[in-house]
């Protein structure tokens, strides 16, 4: 037993540097290198955009609030500023008798007041130019002395008396009368009828002889 106790191998023993040799410095620590993370997001995540209930009742309350908030400014601020519309006055002054030919319609007044004035030997008329079936501008055509309306073919007399088309009734005569001035008044508020017998009224007819 004590053979075989003194056959085995004993470790062998750290090397004794030689007399007047240092032995070497340890070196620095060595640091474990770590490597960053490969995590991938899941494939569903939406980033910045993922938002869970609580997170889409949150922004669903501000836009609504925000909403209102803009809402009622617009609102008091066209409150604030007058609304103005340009509609041009009922009553107008067309000039001098003297400034107008005998048997002449003049449509000098058609596109801004929708009003001819037509003189004849006795005087002075106006007809307003909407025609009486849909409210269309008719068109005073002199090579066949009459008015005619584009939209559905109806068609007037110089006088206003209807002719031709669906039209119901004749155009429309407004009152006309001479200013302090001396110049013509046309007043679109007053209207006179035809088929009322009112072309006969005072207002309906300017007589003029100069």
């Amino acid at each position: 037993m004590a053979d075989d106790q003194n056959m085995r191998v004993q470790p062998p023993a750290a090397p004794v540097p030689a007399p007047g040799v240092q032995p070497p410095a340890p070196g620095p620590p060595v640091q474990e290198v770590r490597k960053p993370r490969q995590d991938k997001p899941p494939e569903n995540d939406r980033g910045i955009w993922r938002m869970n209930r609580k997170s889409f009742l949150n922004v669903a309350g501000w836009f609504a609030v925000l909403s209102f908030i803009g809402t009622a400014t617009i609102g008091a601020l066209r409150l604030m500023v007058p609304r103005v519309l340009y509609e041009a006055p009922s009553a107008f002054k067309a000039g001098f008798p003297e400034d107008f030919v005998v048997g002449e319609v003049n449509e000098k007044y058609k596109d801004d007041f929708r009003v001819w004035i037509v003189r004849e030997t006795e005087g002075f008329y106006a007809l307003s130019a909407i025609c009486t079936h849909l409210g269309c501008t008719p068109r005073w055509l002199p090579s066949e002395n009459k008015f005619k309306c584009p939209c559905h073919g109806s068609g007037y007399h110089k006088d206003g008396v209807n002719f031709e088309g669906p039209t119901p009734r004749p155009l429309e005569r407004l009152k006309i009368t001479l200013d302090d001035d001396g110049q013509i008044l046309v007043d679109r508020n007053i209207k006179f009828l035809y088929e009322k017998g009112e072309w006969s009224k005072p207002g309906a007819f300017l007589k003029y002889n100069g």
